[in-house]
């Protein structure tokens, strides 16, 4: 599968893990890889840009100049590790807007992956998620991997499946990189009961009464077991060591414990769940993971029609 990945560079230790980590996927020999870095152009009020007032006193051109050799500068590093990994790597600088610039070139270039790390180097140690990494993960129309710092070496990896397109999608995805051979997966399917255990519904209509609640639980149950049996044996059959678990709570909280205890380098879920609204173009659930979790998170959409 010949794929387009855009791998954004901002000089921050997560964006060289970025390079080390689509270094350690290894998505194919055939692979074509953006290298792409924005020099940030803040309008403040009164319509006055950092660069205009540093052409004031040093000369425009020369600050520009500066601001390109800077840029440059930042990409060598993570396209000399792509390189020596035998990728084909162009490199890119642009103007303006980080999170609106890297959304435009993966639109240009139609990218199947965009890499980006979890944190800017302009990022409070306070936020777990970088405002230009929110973007990007929220508007962008094509898959998202955010980069935390830790292991790049691929050992073991969380798919979070709810039986949805967009998870299907991001599973097959992640099977077709493809992963290192010794990669563990667990395949996580979160059951989130639209009846309190009381009997009360969630949403308005009359009680449920005992015998009705065990019967959708029960059917609930059916319906997990089968989905991870699915990929069960579609992970089993590309070579991989797999295990599954079927969780009940609230999604996003079930599978951030079941990462804590598993220790994946990489979670992988879909951007919409089964009852994301077509309005949304994120899901509850995908952003809280990808805003929590300790560990990388692949953030899966609907793939192109070729």
């Amino acid at each position: 599968m010949r794929i387009r990945v855009l791998l954004a560079i901002d000089g921050s230790s997560y964006s060289i893990m970025g390079a080390r980590m689509l270094k350690t996927l290894q998505p194919s020999a055939e692979a074509d890889v953006r290298l792409l870095t924005v020099v940030p152009e803040h309008t403040f009020l009164g319509g006055f840009t950092l660069q205009s007032v540093r052409g004031i006193r040093v000369g425009k051109e020369k600050s520009r100049e500066a601001e390109e050799r800077h840029a440059h500068g930042l990409l060598q590093e993570p396209a000399e590790v792509l390189r020596a990994a035998g990728f084909t790597v162009e490199s890119r600088v642009a103007r303006g807007n980080p999170a609106a610039k890297i959304l435009e070139q993966a639109r240009e270039m139609q990218a199947d992956l965009v890499v980006i790390g979890a944190k800017g180097t302009a990022t409070s140690p306070r936020f777990p998620l970088g405002s230009t990494a929110q973007k990007v993960m929220k508007y962008s129309s094509t898959n998202v991997l955010l980069v935390r710092e830790g292991p790049t070496t691929i050992r073991r990896v969380l798919v979070a499946t709810d039986g949805s397109a967009y998870s299907d999608e991001v599973t097959r995805f992640l099977l077709d990189l493809p992963l290192p051979g010794r990669t563990e997966v667990q395949v996580v399917a979160a059951l989130h009961s639209f009846v309190r255990p009381n009997g009360s519904g969630l949403m308005p209509g009359p009680r449920v009464d005992e015998r009705t609640l065990s019967q959708l639980r029960a059917a609930e149950e059916r319906a997990a077991l089968a989905l991870v049996e699915k990929w069960r044996n579609t992970i089993r059959d590309r070579g991989l060591d797999v295990s599954c678990m079927v969780l009940r709570g609230e999604p996003a909280e079930e599978i951030l414990m079941a990462a804590d205890t598993f220790c994946p380098e990489l979670i992988a879920l879909g951007a919409k769940g089964l009852s994301a609204s077509d309005s949304f173009l994120l899901g509850s659930v995908a952003q809280r993971v990808a805003r929590f979790s300790q560990f990388s998170v692949l953030l899966g959409r609907l793939r192109r029609a070729a």
